[in-house]
């Protein structure tokens, strides 16, 4: 009798519980977000009651469909890195340069806007150095009140002389490719705003002794860049060519040039 009873009892717990899940698995989700964190990544559901659902360890399908569920177009990267060359035209007053030593490196992070499967919108927020190596080692870079003078070393042999100088910029590059992706060109613009500068000059002196002699300042190097950005990417591979629209340096205070750089863009 008693285990009937118990019985009874059970059954309208077990249809409550029944029609409990049933409206539950009916229910439409409001708001579903994935969150990721040291590589492990969870779906959260909002319900229409204000109830929540949790699934941890949602696998790399699961990640896709609600990508593809989402309808995202946007994506960003942390850290894209470019290295490459700096240059700027012979005959216009300044030393020639040196392409090998004069390194042009930026860390970035980038946004990719993806409307279409033939065009994208690239954007950069990151920090460059622009290196600019002599050619003759015995040519210093010398600051004075009237502006930047590049004087014969006579106190030694010289085995280094440059200037350098950093900028934070903004990047925008349309970019046109094919269906795969896998060949892209995009010509776009920058803007930057100078951070730091330098100049460096190593020499040994008469006692064979090796100096290192450096100049802390802008070397009056613009404050201000801006140009043109065109890159071409096959594959994995992005190369890219920056022009500056500016000259590089303050009106009367060094020669009247613009810089160049060109190399290629790692993910």
């Amino acid at each position: 009798m008693k285990k009937i009873l118990l019985l009874l009892a059970t059954i309208p717990i077990l249809a409550i519980s029944s029609a409990f899940g049933q409206e539950k698995s009916a229910m439409e989700g409001e708001k579903t977000k994935v969150y990721t964190l040291f590589g492990k990544s969870w779906m959260v559901t909002k319900y229409s009651d204000g109830t929540k659902t949790y699934e941890w360890e949602i696998s790399d399908q699961e990640w896709e469909n609600y990508k593809e569920s989402k309808g995202s177009n946007f994506e960003t990267n942390f850290l894209e890195t470019e290295v490459g060359i700096n240059i700027w035209p012979n005959g216009k007053g300044a030393p020639q340069v040196k392409p090998w030593g004069s390194w042009y490196v930026a860390l970035n992070t980038t946004g990719t806007w993806k409307p279409d499967n033939n065009f994208n919108l690239k954007s950069y927020l990151g920090v460059s150095w622009y290196n600019f190596k002599f050619e003759d080692t015995d040519i210093i870079a010398v600051k004075t009140p009237e502006g930047l003078e590049f004087q014969e070393f006579t106190g030694g042999t010289g085995t280094k002389s440059k200037i350098s100088a950093s900028f934070v910029n903004l990047t925008l590059v349309p970019t046109v490719l094919t269906n795969d992706g896998n060949l892209r060109f995009g010509v776009g613009g920058y803007a930057g705003l100078r951070i730091g500068g330098r100049g460096k000059f190593v020499y040994n002196d008469t006692k064979g002794d090796q100096i290192k002699q450096f100049e802390k300042s802008n070397m009056y190097v613009n404050n201000f860049r801006y140009g043109l950005r065109s890159e071409i990417g096959v594959g994995d591979i992005t190369l890219f060519f920056n022009y500056d629209l500016n000259e590089l340096f303050e009106p009367g205070k060094g020669p009247e040039l613009q810089a160049m750089s060109f190399g290629v863009t790692f993910n």
